[in-house]
């Protein structure tokens, strides 16, 4: 289910499926799309607060149906991750949505929606920025404009010293934030892993945490199935190094290339990649990249 790519004068939906936000940083943003020609549609609750949520559930969850189902919106950005987008799941009614495709931008608890919506609707959907995060490091911005204007190839470039295992591969990415990931083990809206090269991040998870993360996915039979594994940042979660050589502990039985340090995650460098979308990996030329479009056409 391809994409039509975003254009200037496109209307885009503002969604706080997640946790409250800041309004200076929201109004940042905002004023990015703008600059840009975009026009920022938000959703009617998205400035209500019920404790550590932007809302109840049934506002978020309303806010988001309506932005995704309105055909006047080209596509929907997140606000802001945080927590809360899980507790919308048994709400969405995935097969009346499933028909409304749209660009759909997000990161972090975004997780649970990006991996919902792929195993639910099949959709291609794009793991970057929040809006928020477009307001404090602005620079964020023109990669994921022109990923989503289909202005760029979807491939990045990395070194030998990032490639904690070598290897080919070709399969669909799919993750995001590695705690909503596990979270997402023995439910229904976690994709099946097999053959998928599996991208994950964290932000402020010890190394144990980590492990135990890893021990969970191990245990439930993900990793083995995997094509490869994709590590993003791991923001102020300790030391890289510990985590790397964790890592390679956990997977060590299996044979799938693994690469490090790749610019998805937390921190000031966050670049968007499509999701659900087949990508080809191959570590002696260093070289992650789209094997096919997210767009039509």
């Amino acid at each position: 289910m391809k994409l039509r790519p975003l254009k200037p004068g496109d209307r885009i939906g503002l969604a706080a499926p997640s946790s409250p936000f800041d309004r200076e940083a929201f109004e940042r943003g905002t004023a990015v799309l703008e600059a840009d020609g975009y026009r920022p549609v938000p959703g009617r609750h998205i400035f209500k607060r019920n404790h550590y949520l932007a809302g109840t559930d049934a506002e978020r969850a309303e806010d988001l149906m309506q932005l995704l189902a309105n055909p006047e919106i080209s596509a929907v950005v997140c606000i802001r991750g945080g927590y809360g987008s899980g507790r919308l799941l048994s709400r969405l009614p995935f097969s009346s949505l499933r028909d409304h495709r749209k660009l759909f931008l997000g990161h972090s608890d975004i997780t649970f929606l990006h991996l919902a919506f792929a195993s639910q609707m099949g959709w291609i959907t794009f793991l970057g920025p929040n809006l928020t995060g477009i307001g404090q490091f602005e620079s964020q911005w023109e990669y994921t404009r022109r990923v989503l204007a289909g202005e760029t190839e979807c491939s990045w470039r990395f070194t030998s010293g990032q490639v904690l295992r070598e290897g080919t591969a070709v399969g669909k990415v799919l993750g995001g934030n590695l705690t909503c990931l596990v979270h997402l083990v023995s439910t229904p809206f976690l994709p099946e892993l097999e053959k998928v090269m599996l991208l994950v991040e964290d932000r402020g998870e010890a190394p144990y945490r980590l492990d135990r993360l890893f021990t969970q996915l191990k245990l439930s039979g993900r990793l083995e199935r995997l094509a490869a594994l994709l590590l993003g940042e791991f923001h102020e979660c300790g030391d890289r190094a510990l985590i790397h050589e964790m890592i390679l502990e956990q997977v060590r039985d299996y044979s799938f290339p693994v690469v490090a340090d790749l610019p998805f995650g937390h921190g000031s460098v966050n670049e968007a990649i499509p999701l659900n979308v087949e990508f080809s990996l191959n570590t002696y030329e260093g070289s992650l990249r789209a094997v096919q479009s997210p767009f039509c056409g």
